[in-house]
């Protein structure tokens, strides 16, 4: 399948050209970065490579537009959750490895040690590649207000107010949960970064049939999104009436002065305060937590695994709770599962049906399908 994406092409960054990249200029650096990546590398992470490219690409424009630069995350605290946005993903690469090196000790199937380092090299990439997207991700959504600064929250309040009851009734669903669910408020955010972390974590393991594509999917969920937030931005239903959990009214009214900072200042403020306000960027529509948890729990379900039912009452939860807690109208969950099976069905397009454990195996010459 795809033979075209057999060929070499551009990719990767080689070693000595990663440790001169710099956070701020990393997009920059990236768009001009197309020299062929190493053999090691497979051909599923060189295309995975390329797409960052491209929208790294996307960014640098959008920042031209904007008139402003790219931002150097100092203060990266995660709204309603409380730790760095760094600890996920070193959650994800300190488990992958130890993971990895327990099933090559304990493990049932033992595979050569040319063939886990090309696995655990491709896996790592592709976690530097999350990163990188997620980082440009921030600056878009910081630069929201600035390239389209209408706003529609009436109209999607108006949504709202229409199906009152669906509302009430997922708010009784929350409340009977919560009854049960330990410090429950944090849970929007730990149930979405959990998944993200297990599922990368889960499908590197055993047949990887669809391991590559739950990645390739997340990496573009988290750049097309940004995108749709510019098409009919909101702000939140928060604006209007608060919710039950108050960790999440706090984060929300904090990211809503920055967006005010950002609107009123443009890009003067975001060059001096952007950095302090990096992961308090704020945009509602569509809900990527729903989009993002969707994808997980597709692929989780296609490949019968054992992470399936904590992700997918995940799903079920980040659903209800961002409505419920007002982080989002009820509006913004049918447009994220529309984003997210457009984005399964071009993953797999591009990926094919599925990756087979002897094609999976075949190391760096292995195609896409």
């Amino acid at each position: 399948m795809m033979n075209w994406m057999r060929k070499s092409g551009p990719g990767l960054l080689d070693a000595s050209d990663a440790a001169q990249l710099s956070l701020v200029s990393a997009p920059e650096k990236l768009v001009a970065a197309t020299v062929s990546a190493p053999k090691l590398i497979s051909d599923k992470v060189r295309f995975a490579a390329i797409g960052v490219a491209i929208f790294a690409a996307i960014a640098v424009l959008l920042s031209r537009m904007a008139g402003v630069p790219f931002g150097k995350p100092v203060d990266g605290t995660i709204p309603a959750f409380g730790v760095d946005f760094s600890a996920p993903p070193l959650a994800a690469a300190l488990g992958y490895l130890l993971l990895q090196v327990g099933c090559a000790l304990f493990g049932r199937t033992r595979h050569p040690v040319r063939r886990l380092l090309q696995r655990m090299l491709d896996d790592y990439l592709l976690l530097v590649l999350f990163v990188v997207v997620i980082y440009i991700h921030f600056n878009i959504k910081m630069w929201v207000p600035l390239l389209n600064p209408h706003r529609y929250d009436v109209e999607y309040f108006a949504i709202d107010q229409a199906v009152r009851p669906v509302l009430d009734i997922l708010g009784w669903i929350r409340a009977k949960v919560a009854l049960g669910l330990p410090a429950v408020d944090l849970w929007y955010q730990v149930g979405f970064f959990s998944i993200i972390v297990v599922s990368f974590m889960g499908h590197s393991v055993g047949n990887r049939r669809w391991h590559y594509h739950n990645m390739i999917a997340l990496l573009l969920i988290e750049m097309i999104g940004p995108l749709t937030y510019l098409i009919a931005p909101a702000v939140g239903p928060f604006i209007f009436e608060q919710g039950p959990n108050r960790l999440a009214t706090a984060a929300e009214l904090s990211m809503y002065d920055v967006y005010k900072q950002v609107l009123s200042g443009g890009a003067a403020w975001i060059a001096q305060h952007g950095s302090v306000a990096f992961a308090e960027p704020l945009s509602a529509m569509p809900s990527l937590h729903l989009g993002a948890a969707t994808v997980v729990t597709y692929y989780a379900a296609r490949a019968r695994h054992p992470i399936l039912p904590f992700v997918l009452l995940a799903t079920l939860w980040i659903g209800i709770e961002s409505v419920v807690a007002r982080w989002h109208y009820l509006v913004d969950l049918p447009v994220a599962l529309v984003l997210a099976i457009l984005i399964i069905w071009i993953t797999n397009r591009l990926c094919g049906d599925k990756l087979s454990e002897r094609r999976d195996d075949m190391g760096a010459g292995g195609g896409l399908a």
